[in-house]
């Protein structure tokens, strides 16, 4: 209370003196009054709620801020999982295509080199054909026009090995025959599809074109249902684009992805651009398996001889060159013979393996052995071969030999992956075997 102010009790009135409670009801004289006091008491329970309001607010947008920003940068790293996994998904599915299609040039090749033990060079003293094996017992299936007029044939395989084999069976309508070979009575057949194929399969046929033996070629089924009369009535045929040359007749015509046999190569058209025909497999089943019961006798073959008399027996081209002509030199084998050289050699190289050109090269020749030896280290030393062009320039006849020049390109990679672009010229010394066979006897690099 401050001096000299008049002031009064607040309970009974009674005037305030000095001191500190009412001198007449005893009430103390500076207490403040309760509605004064009411108001302060708001007024700090206002800003405490207010306070504790800001602290729950603040708290709150500082959580939902926090909330958000770690929610977004999930957001952001979920976006970014997305990007690197469609990334890794491209770049696998790359990396898978260009595996796939190294497995597909592997796997064909794989697939050649497996079926080529189970396909024969048949030989009469009349023609030249192929075959394959068709089940276990020695059941080498072929064409009739191969075998007609014998009971006996001679049959070489992929290695170059000669045996004999006994024609069981042998169609007069159907170009097809069947010969049993006792030397590959237990040796695996090959894969036989029972069932009609569809144009666009990719293919493969192999057998000995021109007496090229271990011959492959890659082409596609271009037709089916032709029909041609050609001495023996052939129905149904498939078309394809696949080389096929005289001496591929009787040779299996595979399917590329199974590697089961689909067709029995016959017949080659010419007329500017080639194809050729194959018997489908699945047509002439029961005949063949109905001489595997009850094989043909020596005198029902002789009987279906006389049959064949009224009609050519090599059906496999209208304008082909006799065998006689081709036993000779020619410039067109000849370039033919050394381009296909190329090519396997080519393959040799990529698979590292010498039997892809084993049989083009004079056996105990000094190029032989080079060659062996040049194949076997090629790969190991980590070099990759890729052929660019093969001409052939120049074509020199000698006495007892003949020499093909040409002019080659191809790219050379070694182990460190350094390419070059190499150009050479080479000279082909070639020879024909006692068989009849073009051989390389020695190369000569300018």
């Amino acid at each position: 209370m401050k001096r000299g102010e008049e002031m009064f009790c607040n309970k009974c009135g009674h005037q305030k003196e000095e001191g500190h409670f009412c001198s007449n009801c005893g009430t103390p004289l500076n207490e403040e009054p309760k509605s004064k006091k009411r108001i302060w008491a708001w007024v700090g329970l206002t800003a405490s709620v207010v306070l504790f309001l800001s602290i729950c607010f603040g708290s709150y947008f500082l959580i939902q801020r926090t909330f958000s920003s770690t929610e977004s940068l999930t957001g952001a790293q979920e976006i970014g999982n997305e990007t690197v996994e469609k990334i890794e998904q491209s770049t696998t599915g790359h990396s898978e295509q260009i595996e796939t299609n190294h497995a597909d040039k592997t796997d064909k090749t794989v697939l050649i080199k497996e079926a080529m033990p189970k396909v024969f060079t048949i030989f009469t003293e009349e023609s030249i054909g192929s075959g394959f094996l068709y089940q276990k017992g020695g059941y080498i299936i072929t064409n009739a026009h191969v075998v007609a007029g014998n009971t006996e044939v001679v049959i070489r395989n992929s290695a170059g090995e000669d045996s004999t084999g006994k024609v069981i069976g042998l169609s007069v309508g159907s170009d097809i025959a069947l010969v049993q070979a006792p030397d590959y009575h237990n040796a695996e057949p090959l894969s036989i599809d029972r069932n009609e194929s569809d144009i666009g399969l990719e293919v493969i046929a192999l057998g000995s074109p021109q007496g090229f033996e271990n011959s492959a070629s890659i082409g596609y089924l271009t037709g089916i249902g032709r029909d041609i009369e050609f001495g023996f009535s052939y129905t149904n045929l498939y078309q394809v684009d696949a080389q096929i040359d005289q001496g591929s007749s009787g040779g299996p015509l595979l399917d590329a992805t199974t590697g089961k046999v689909i067709g029995i190569n016959s017949l080659m058209y010419t007329n500017q651009n080639s194809f050729a025909f194959s018997i489908p497999m699945y047509s002439m089943i029961d005949l063949v398996d109905s001489w595997i019961s009850r094989p043909m006798t020596d005198d029902e073959i002789h009987d279906v001889f006389a049959v064949y008399e009224n009609f050519e027996l090599y059906a496999d081209t209208d304008n082909s060159t006799t065998e006689e002509e081709y036993y000779d030199y020619t410039d067109e084998y000849l370039a033919e013979f050394i381009m296909e050289f190329g090519d396997y050699y080519e393959m040799a190289l990529y698979e590292n393996d010498f039997f892809w050109i084993e049989d083009m090269i004079l056996p105990k020749s000094e190029i032989y052995s080079q060659l062996k030896t040049y194949v076997r280290n090629f790969s190991e030393q980590g070099f990759h071969y890729e052929l660019d062009s093969f001409d052939v320039t120049y074509i020199e006849y000698m006495d007892d030999e003949v020499v093909v020049s040409t002019y080659e390109t191809f790219y050379m990679t070694n182990a460190q992956n350094a390419t070059s672009f190499i150009e050479q010229e080479k000279e082909y010394t070639i020879v024909i075997d006692k068989e009849g066979y073009y051989q390389i006897s020695d190369i000569f690099v300018y």
